[in-house]
């Protein structure tokens, strides 16, 4: 349990200190960016923990499953997990990118970082529906007590996804790079705990076959 607290505690500092940077080279780049950049995050941040709420059911349920022996409950339960998760990151998302001064308006009462934040909208919907579909294979992950995976994917994450594109928005100056800095983080998480995923049903699956084959 505390090699399993130790790698959640790595992959909360990965995404934390992503968002600090992401955070830093926004001030960079002017106070306007700077309070558009915040403002968006809180429409990213309201995602992110309404999905983590589906995601700690998840896990609860994945873990209780697998404790009792019950394999073929889990992955019915990570599929309406996921199904879920996407739906509500993107009716969050899609609602900010149709009707951005409609949700701005209950966050800011200034109309011109308003009209700048419309130009950046559009960047939720792969980093809402990414964040979705991490969260819950991380609650996958999480209820079947195999922390190593969390802590390689989100280091995988932050050197891969993140980084490169942060140095190039820092470097250039670039709003969207930073925001596609923050999306490749989300991404990259995403796609390699499905990597994982695939793997380690495709090793379960490998073993039942060997199990059966050796009975007479």
């Amino acid at each position: 349990m505390l090699i399993l607290k130790g790698n959640i505690l790595v992959r909360f500092v990965a995404l934390i200190s992503a968002y600090a940077i992401f955070t830093n080279l926004s001030a960079g780049l002017g106070i306007e960016v700077l309070a558009e950049n915040g403002l968006l995050l809180q429409i990213a941040l309201l995602s992110q923990f309404t999905v983590q709420g589906v995601g700690m059911t998840t896990q609860t349920l994945i873990g209780n499953f697998h404790g009792k022996g019950e394999g073929e409950q889990v992955l019915p339960v990570l599929g309406w997990a996921i199904a879920t998760s996407l739906l509500l990151a993107l009716a969050i998302s899609t609602a900010t990118v149709c009707f951005p001064q409609t949700i701005f308006s209950l966050l800011t009462n200034h109309r011109d970082i308003s009209q700048a934040m419309v130009q950046s909208t559009h960047w939720l919907w792969p980093l809402l529906g990414f964040t979705a579909l991490a969260f819950m294979l991380e609650g996958y992950f999480i209820g079947l007590k195999q922390g190593n995976v969390l802590r390689n994917t989100s280091l995988l994450a932050f050197g891969l996804g993140f980084a490169p594109l942060a140095l190039a928005a820092a470097h250039s100056h670039s709003n969207h790079l930073l925001w596609a800095a923050l999306t490749g983080y989300m991404a990259v998480l995403a796609v390699s705990l499905t990597v994982a995923l695939v793997l380690g049903l495709a090793i379960v699956a490998q073993g039942k076959g060997q199990a059966q084959g050796d009975l007479p």
